[in-house]
């Protein structure tokens, strides 16, 4: 075959999550993107790890441009929140891709430092969830927090939104009135009378989330009840990512991603004083790009990390 011939090589990262796909190929050499796309997933959850991997395997497939091959795949999914499970989808990946592929598996939360552009990183995301996630020096994954609104996700939107409505409900007991939040109580559940607020929020168990910006548009009104509720979650945040270190976490930085932590700067400043008091003085930065490049960025790390070996088993 001639040199004109010859397939070029492309590197794959795929984020997954339990609703979406978001796959992006680059060539190996240049860096070119080749193909970004986004697609609903939402059996992810239900599929065991061979599924898992068919599926990536046929999704990289059906989109690798004709003339690549593919020499590296980086995969951040949702559900790897184990070393154990971790490495179990990372075997079924390489085997559905052969040996000729170099194939990195993580979860899809520690995508936040890859693409921030660190190497090591604390992953910090505050969004419709919230956890917090790195790799020791040894390249076990380390979660802390990531459990749902009902048992922790601090930072979380609907997290946020309990919190400030179980404030509000502790005040009226004590009677002590937060009218910017009652007011907004009324409005966004339909209750005027305080007293039925528990059957509106069952009611609304599913889309509570969708009510964290009004919370900070009370915090920013002056509702008590918004603004500690804010705060404690941007703190219990922050002593999660004191946890992460302390579990051993390798981090040069804290990389934080999710709408909660991008779009609301009051919630944001609250998370860089906890670091603070809590003496983390590692630099924070917000990612602003999308996480799915952090997974080509694994790509290209387990590609230098073949070669590598390779480089090694020819000097021995």
């Amino acid at each position: 075959m001639s040199t004109v011939d010859r397939p070029r090589r492309g590197v794959a990262g795929l984020d997954i999550g339990g609703s979406y796909l978001r796959v992006r190929v680059e060539d190996a050499v240049t860096g070119e993107p080749l193909v970004t796309e986004t697609r609903s997933n939402t059996g992810w959850n239900d599929l065991s790890p061979v599924e898992r991997a068919r599926l990536v395997h046929g999704a990289l497939r059906r989109v690798t441009p004709g003339g690549y091959i593919l020499a590296a795949v980086g995969v951040g999914a949702r559900g790897c929140d184990s070393e154990a499970l971790t490495r179990e989808l990372e075997a079924a990946v390489a085997a559905e891709f052969g040996p000729g592929v170099a194939v990195r598996v993580c979860n899809d939360a520690l995508l936040v430092g890859l693409a921030g552009g660190w190497e090591h990183a604390l992953s910090v995301i505050a969004g419709t969830g919230a956890v917090v996630g790195g790799l020791t020096a040894d390249g076990v994954t380390v979660l802390t927090d990531g459990w749902g609104w009902l048992l922790g996700d601090h930072g979380s939107a609907p997290r946020i939104v309990v919190d400030a409505l179980r404030l509000y409900t502790a005040g009226l007991d004590r009677e002590e009135s937060d009218p910017v939040f009652g007011r907004f109580v009324a409005g966004a559940l339909g209750v005027t009378e305080d007293r039925r607020l528990p059957g509106a929020v069952r009611r609304a168990r599913e889309t509570l989330g969708d009510l964290a910006p009004g919370v900070f548009e009370c915090a920013e009104a002056g509702s008590p009840c918004a603004r500690q509720a804010i705060t404690d979650n941007a703190w219990r945040l922050a002593g999660n990512v004191v946890t992460a270190l302390r579990l051993g976490v390798r981090a040069d930085a804290v990389v934080g991603a999710g709408a909660i932590m991008v779009k609301q700067p009051s919630f944001r400043a609250a998370f860089a004083s906890g670091l603070v008091a809590q003496e983390v003085t590692l630099p924070l930065s917000v990612l602003d790009t999308e996480p799915v490049f952090g997974a080509v960025r694994l790509a290209k790390l387990a590609l230098r990390n073949a070669a590598s070996c390779n480089d090694e088993e020819q000097l021995t």
